[in-house]
Order: C-alpha cells, then structure tokens, then sequence
C-alpha cells in the first residue's frame, strides 16, 4: 500500500511540473503516454530546457544504453543546452516495458509499423513542439551503445522521420543495410524488402546519419556487448561492427548506384563512454552554428 501511495504522489508531482510547461534552467522530467498499442506503456522523459529557449528552440532527443538512465544521458548533453537554445528530451525505456526486442531493435520484427517504438520519439516529439509552441519542423537525435542500436534502426526503417540529422555511437549490433538470401540472417540484423524496397533504401541513404565510433571501443569480452551469433559475425567488437556497417551501406549504395550521405566519423582516445561520445557528437552537430 506504501508503496502504491509513494507511485501516485511521483505522478501527482509530474502532472503538476508539466502543467505549466517546461521548466526552463532546471533538469526536470515528465511522465509521457502514447496512444494506441503503447498506451500501457508509459515512459519518463528527462529533459532540459535551455534558459535561453524560445519558440525557435531546436529539439534533440538523446537515447540512453543498456544502463537504462535517461537522466544520466539528459545530463549529458546540459552543458550544451544553453549555448545552443536547446530542448533536451532524454526518454527512458524501462526494461520491464521495454525489454531488448522493443527497445534496441525497435519491434521491428513485425511488419506492424504502429508497434515499433520508434513511434514513440516522433509522437514525444510532436507532443513538445505542440505544448512549447515551437516552430521547428525537426529534431536531432542521439543514441549510444544500446541507444545507438535504436537510432540507426530507426534511421534504416521509419518512413519519414523529422530528423535533421541522427548520430548512432558505439552501438553493439546493427541491422545491416542488405537483402538477405534464403539461408542468410533477416530482420534484425539484415533488411526485410517488404519494408525498405530498393528505392526505399536510396532514400535512406539520402538521409543524414552519422556512426560515431570510439576508437578504444575494442573490448571483446564486455559484458553487455551483443553475443549473439549474428551480433559476432558483424565483428569482435563494437569498433569493427561499425565499421563494418557503415562499409556494407558504402558497398550497398554503390549497388545501388545512388550517393550515400551518412557519415562515419572515429573519436581517438575514447571506449564505451557515453558522456565523452556525447561530448564528441556536440562538437560534431553544434560547433559549425557557433
């Protein structure tokens, strides 16, 4: 009983954080609920506006890893947020309603769009932009490690996302941008054609998508790198994974005979660390709009 008073004052606090808007300049959070097949499945979304934020403020929605935090991830991108007019929304998917199928590979393997997750950062996304009167069209999106697993799948396979740009950074398995032949692995770790056509995926490649790779990200026995048999043959570790990825997609587009806009860009000096890949993704994505 205790414990069920304690969950309905944490919610009565975030009703009434929310009902006057975003709190500007303090680290705060909300309790977001998405209609339909996730509506029983509400996520806490940590976020941070900037001081400095009016309507013209760019949105960027941060995913955690395995660690589950998005506190920590919201923390991570703050010292960015003022210098930047930024809105920081860092949604945390629970692992109890969110277990590895619906959160690093998205749901995605049900052709069923609305049961994806990644349905969920676009409709957070328009709930923002709707309540802070904000005017911008897009939103700029990161991930790391297990984050990182569900910011290039989201890339790969939603149909029109509002993502200006996205970083995916040290994830530890990926789905492949290839058609799989009869005994080859599928959906997650290759492409259904049902879903991304050919001339789907030319539009894919056509999108800004940036593979952030720690070049110390070398550990082969970590414990939560995927060990999966399909994760393995993508590389020994997260470094080679995602070189590996970002080679299929080069060797893919030029099948394709179509440009490839993504971009893979490698962090000296720097493993599994989502705070200093966050630091290397901000110098990236901000430092040129100074």
């Amino acid at each position: 009983m205790k414990k069920i008073v304690i969950l309905w004052v944490l919610l009565l606090q975030a009703c009434l954080a929310w009902a006057g808007g975003m709190v500007a300049g303090e680290p705060q959070s909300f309790v977001f609920t998405d209609k339909g097949y996730f509506a029983d499945k509400p996520v806490t979304v940590y976020y941070y506006k900037a001081r400095s934020a009016g309507p013209d403020a760019k949105v960027m929605v941060v995913i955690h890893g395995t660690e589950r935090q998005g506190s920590r991830m919201r923390d991570n991108w703050m010292p960015f947020a003022e210098k930047k007019k930024l809105i920081v929304l860092a949604p945390e998917f629970d692992e109890a309603r969110f277990p590895s199928r619906l959160f690093n590979m998205g749901g995605i393997e049900t052709r069923d769009r609305s049961k994806w997750s990644f349905q969920i950062v676009e409709h957070l996304f328009d709930f923002v932009r709707a309540d802070e009167g904000l005017s911008t069209p897009d939103y700029v999106l990161f991930g790391h490690s297990a984050g990182g697993q569900f910011v290039h799948r989201f890339m790969l396979l939603m149909e029109a996302p509002r993502v200006s740009v996205a970083v995916a950074a040290n994830a530890g398995s990926y789905t492949m941008p290839r058609y799989p032949g009869l005994m080859d692995d599928k959906v997650p770790y290759a492409l259904d054609e049902g879903i991304v056509s050919p001339d789907k995926l030319k539009q894919v490649f056509a999108r800004k998508l940036v593979v952030l790779l720690g070049e110390a990200d070398t550990q082969t026995d970590a414990a939560n790198l995927p060990k999966a048999r399909q994760a393995t043959a993508q590389g020994a570790n997260r470094f080679e994974r995602g070189s590996n990825f970002f080679a299929r997609a080069t060797a893919q587009a030029q099948k394709l005979g179509t440009p490839l806009a993504w971009e893979r860009v490698t962090v000296p000096g720097v493993g599994h660390d989502s705070r200093r890949m966050s630091q290397a993704a901000a110098r990236l994505l901000f430092d040129s709009t100074k």
